[in-house]
């Protein structure tokens, strides 16, 4: 039987699995960690789980002290698979439960379908088909399950301290055809106490993760006219998906608001609307004391300028990745404090210096401190390289779609491998909504992603 009528089969098997492990709240949770839950109890449920299905489809499975996993097949020299079970928490405006694992209109809809747990899920049930087709590999074929992709990467440092390291594969994590270049990542933070307390705003609040763009910012506000403030909000002008409400009553002393943006991933804040940069630009219009205006200017006019670092003077570009990005992805405003974290995605020829230093030098002469959160280098393999090859040819054959490799601006675990690449899930035109309230996989991509892993895995490793 051929792979993909084999791989048709296992349909249903395939959508039940990809369900339950979206119904896993695998977020990250350190306040409950535990010895063999580094990341809390969510992210050592789904690792557990995900272990358990490698192991009754008769895999070798190994659990690496709850910081990562892998679930292994084959002899020989070692394929990285490299993906991951943990998710970005679920924010705000979802039209179906976001751990429901609703299917509407042949979609799964869910926190984590498209990233990871369905394209992980897609590459186990590859190996799977490889296994009951009996075709002999000339490698081990070897899927590691991250825990800690979407934060600080402490999953994979950890597993490779540990365990071998696979000198070639790909992260299931992306986009369709390849990618061959990945650009440079950077966090950082500034952070700033105020000389003296500020008279009106008590807290700005958004943004959970340096890599989501905020799709929410609370806001309290004393010393300002309800009646003022609510006439100012009526006549402000939004842009479309962007809202500004009051949520207290006219008597009470603080003035809360509520702000809605469109949320987004941070390598690419152009496909959302900071609700974060939104409210600071209301809130900039009501009468401010001169420390107010002032460090609302400086969000404004520094990360909040363009999406492209602009208001810092990076917009830096180049022919292999195109244009750095920036995401004022966590702002934590008090009267006292203030505290922001950018999420920088910067060209592969450029390094992190050409980008820090300038930011630096424009933080410290506003007496912010910075401090460098996470760094990934840029990563590149080259276009002509038999992996890359290989699997553009997987894609062709299967999809009978044109292949081609290019670079983004997202981090994968590719970074992780000598010769890593990042390959599917999305296809070519579709909609971006990974990190994005309603996030889904289509059924029908569901399946023929994991034609496409079963030919990738043969092209690398087949006996043949």
């Amino acid at each position: 039987m051929r792979l993909d009528q084999q791989i048709d089969l296992m349909k249903e098997d395939i959508i039940s699995a990809v369900q339950a492990c979206i119904q896993i709240k695998s977020v990250k949770d350190i306040e409950h960690a535990s010895e063999g839950a580094p990341f809390g109890p969510g992210i050592k449920d789904a690792l557990e789980w995900t272990l358990a299905l490698g192991k009754m489809f008769g895999f070798t499975v190994k659990n690496v002290d709850g910081y990562a996993g892998h679930i292994e097949m084959g002899t020989g020299e070692l394929l990285g698979i490299l993906g991951h079970i943990d998710v970005v928490p679920e924010g705000d405006g979802w039209s179906v439960p976001p751990y429901s694992a609703t299917i509407v209109d042949g979609k799964i809809l869910g926190r984590g379908a498209l990233d990871d747990k369905g394209p992980t899920l897609a590459a186990l049930f590859a190996m799977k088909a490889i296994k009951d087709a009996n075709i002999p590999l000339k490698m081990r074929v070897r899927l590691i399950l991250g825990t800690d992709e979407e934060s600080g990467w402490e999953d994979m440092a950890y597993y490779l301290k540990k365990e071998e390291t696979p000198q070639i594969g790909f992260a299931p994590d992306a986009e369709f055809p390849v990618i061959h270049a990945e650009k440079g990542i950077l966090h950082l933070e500034l952070a700033k106490s105020h000389a003296t307390s500020f008279p009106h705003l008590v807290s700005v609040r958004g943004g959970e993760r340096a890599n989501v763009v905020p799709d929410r910012c609370d806001v309290a506000l004393k010393g300002i006219s309800y009646d003022d403030l609510a006439k100012l909000l009526n006549n402000f002008s939004f842009p479309e998906g962007v809202s500004g409400t009051l949520v207290s009553q006219k008597l009470e002393q603080e003035i809360k608001l509520i702000f809605k943006g469109v949320g987004a991933h941070g390598s690419l804040p152009q496909n959302g609307k900071n609700a974060v940069l939104h409210a600071l630009k209301f809130l900039r219009t009501l009468p401010l004391s001169s420390d107010e205006q002032q460090i609302l200017d400086f969000i404004l006019t520094n990360p909040g300028t363009g999406f492209y670092g602009e208001g810092f003077g990076v917009a830096l570009s180049d022919e292999p990745s195109g244009k750095l990005s920036l995401n004022l992805g966590i702002l934590e405003l008090t009267s006292d404090n203030t505290r922001l974290v950018i999420d920088i995605r910067y060209p592969v020829t450029y390094q992190r210096d050409d980008v820090f230093l300038p930011i630096e030098k424009i933080a410290l002469n506003e007496q912010f401190r910075i401090k460098i959160l996470n760094h990934q280098e840029a990563h590149h393999v080259p276009k002509e390289s038999h992996l890359v090859q290989s699997l553009l040819k997987a894609y062709s054959d299967v999809t009978g779609l044109e292949p081609f490799a290019f670079a983004i601006g997202g981090g994968t675990y590719a970074k992780a491998l000598p010769q890593g690449v990042a390959f599917g899930p999305t296809f070519p035109g579709e909609p971006e909504v990974i990190h994005c309230p309603d996030e889904y996989i289509p059924i029908n991509n569901l399946l023929l992603t994991t034609k496409v892993y079963a030919q990738a895995i043969l092209n690398l490793a087949a006996d043949v």
